[in-house]
């Protein structure tokens, strides 16, 4: 209806404010699914290593690939809470407990005692 220096009381008839784009909720869980494959195959490489006798290396793997599953579950755990992937942060959240050398080493060792 009218201004008073440059504070607008009523917003004119005319105009409408635009609707925020929505943004895509995927991601969360797309990164966490990501951190998860990166889990999996740092331990892969560092179980092959060590199988070749390179243990300064597969150490440093086995080190990297801890704060990666924790980094991973953590993450998974937050798309499934927030909703933003929350298929994709389920997945993530199974792949990095299932890949998480401390993990693996507490079944091997659990497992070699069985034979």
């Amino acid at each position: 209806m009218s201004e008073y220096r440059g504070i607008e009381v009523f917003s004119p008839p005319g105009r409408r404010r635009a609707t925020p784009r929505p943004r895509p909720r995927w991601r969360l869980g797309v990164l966490s699914f990501g951190a998860g494959l990166f889990t999996a195959a740092a331990t892969t490489v560092g179980i092959l290593l060590a199988m070749s006798g390179q243990y300064e290396g597969s150490i440093l793997l086995a080190y990297l690939a801890t704060g990666a599953s924790v980094a991973t579950v953590l993450c998974g755990a937050a798309a499934v809470v927030t909703g933003r992937g929350r298929g994709w942060g389920a997945v993530a959240v199974v792949i990095g407990i299932l890949s998480s050398p401390p993990l693996l080493t507490r079944l091997l060792s659990w497992a070699s005692g069985l034979g």
